[in-house]
């Protein structure tokens, strides 16, 4: 007598084959997980890397931010500014406000100074010092100036000299009664002839620094200016 098998039905095959695979969901399950705490290690090392950079920074130009350290404590640099701002913030406020009206005004006029213009003014003030026993580079670090910034600053008076020196006259009249008024101040042995070319250049001196004035009061006046630092 044959003995019958019963077929399972196809279905209940398959849903027990998924439902006997427990270790693969598992595995799957612990994936975000694994994910999750390798970034924020990664995230962790980034901040360090960060903090040690900055860190890093801080130490190497330190001298930006700190100027001196006394028994521990330190003097900020932004003190010392501080400090020279209430003596002489105002002053140079106002000096540096000046060279950018000046400046603007090169700039719309459209006035250029050659380099042996410059040059030659920069020998007329080396010869002078070496007269009074000193030397150039002497009188600019008794200034606290550089030769770039000397030749700045004869570029900006020559500029200016072209535009307000341009009607400067001196006559005989006031060339007589300067040298009346100053003859002792010439030294022995001045001939007539230098005298003469000296107090011209003297008097030519005086009316461009009185125009001069006239000429960056107008400007100061026409300008808009305004400040956000009082002192």
């Amino acid at each position: 007598m044959a003995t019958s098998i019963k077929k399972k039905p196809i279905k209940s095959l398959i849903k027990k084959t998924a439902s006997s695979s427990p270790k693969k969901a598992e595995t799957g399950s612990s994936l975000p997980g694994q994910f999750s705490l390798l970034k924020n290690r990664k995230t962790v090392l980034f901040a360090v890397i960060i903090i040690t950079g900055v860190l890093a920074l801080i130490f190497i130009f330190k001298g930006l931010f700190i100027a001196s350290i006394v028994n521990g404590e330190p003097i900020s640099r932004l003190s010392i500014i501080k400090a020279l701002e209430k003596q002489g913030g105002k002053a140079t406020l106002d000096s540096l406000v000046t060279k950018k009206i000046i400046a603007q005004e090169i700039r719309k006029r459209n006035i250029t100074i050659s380099q042996s213009d410059t040059d030659g003014e920069i020998k007329k003030i080396t010869e002078s010092l070496k007269a009074q026993g000193t030397t150039i580079d002497q009188a600019l670090a008794a200034q606290g100036m550089t030769r770039a910034q000397l030749d700045d600053e004869i570029k900006l008076q020559l500029s200016v000299q072209k535009m307000v020196g341009k009607d400067v006259e001196v006559s005989d009249k006031e060339i007589d009664e300067f040298i009346k008024a100053n003859k002792a101040q010439f030294p022995e042995g001045t001939s007539e002839e230098q005298i003469k070319t000296q107090s011209t250049e003297r008097i030519k001196q005086q009316k461009l620094q009185q125009k001069t004035q006239e000429f960056i009061k107008n400007l100061q006046e026409k300008a808009k200016i305004t400040n956000f630092v009082q002192y």
